[in-house]
């Protein structure tokens, strides 16, 4: 009788290599993704923290940015070239970034009348505290420039109140303000 041969057993206790990888696979997947996540989440939380500092300088500021702002609605030469009414077309936005800078803090934003645009620059600087505008200066479409006597009755304390949900400036911010 003829002796049949026997199939060799290959790869049949194959299946724990198998599964090892397969598990190695997931552990590597799972600790890619939590490492990602944890990365992400330090930088998302060091964003957060620059914006609420940004936040903080604006709101310190906002004084400063409101006797700028009536200076300059009130200047003769500015309604001269601009027209009335002046309005204000974005928020100021700070040149400097970081920690504040009590020798002056420089701003700017954008201003428009019937006649015209024009770019405001105001210098803030901290007299014991209290933030106030030291310089203002506005800048026409074609390039000429005008200085805007500041506020003498600016605020002293640099404070303000916030009233459901919104800014509220000292009583003598929402006044019209003589210039020197």
């Amino acid at each position: 009788m003829s002796n049949p041969t026997q199939p060799s057993k290959s790869g049949g206790s194959s299946w724990p290599i198998v599964l090892l990888v397969v598990l190695l696979l997931l552990v590597l997947t799972c600790g890619g993704l939590c490492g990602g996540c944890i990365y992400l989440g330090k930088q998302a939380a060091v964003q957060v923290g620059k914006t609420a500092a940004e936040f903080g300088a604006f709101v310190t500021l906002v004084p400063a940015y409101a006797a700028t702002q009536q200076a300059v609605d009130n200047d003769p030469q500015v309604i001269d070239r601009l027209g009335q009414p002046i309005t204000t077309l974005a928020m100021p936005t700070r040149q400097n970034s970081g920690e504040m800078k009590p020798e002056g803090e420089t701003f700017q934003y954008d201003i428009r009348g019937p006649n015209g645009t024009a770019i405001v620059s105001g210098v803030a600087t901290a007299d014991g505290g209290a933030w106030r505008v030291s310089t203002i200066t506005v800048t026409f479409s074609d390039g000429s420039l005008v200085t805007v006597p500041t506020p003498a009755d600016q605020p002293h304390d640099g404070k303000f109140q916030a009233e459901n949900g919104e800014i509220q400036l000292p009583p003598d911010l929402n006044e019209p303000i003589e210039t020197k």
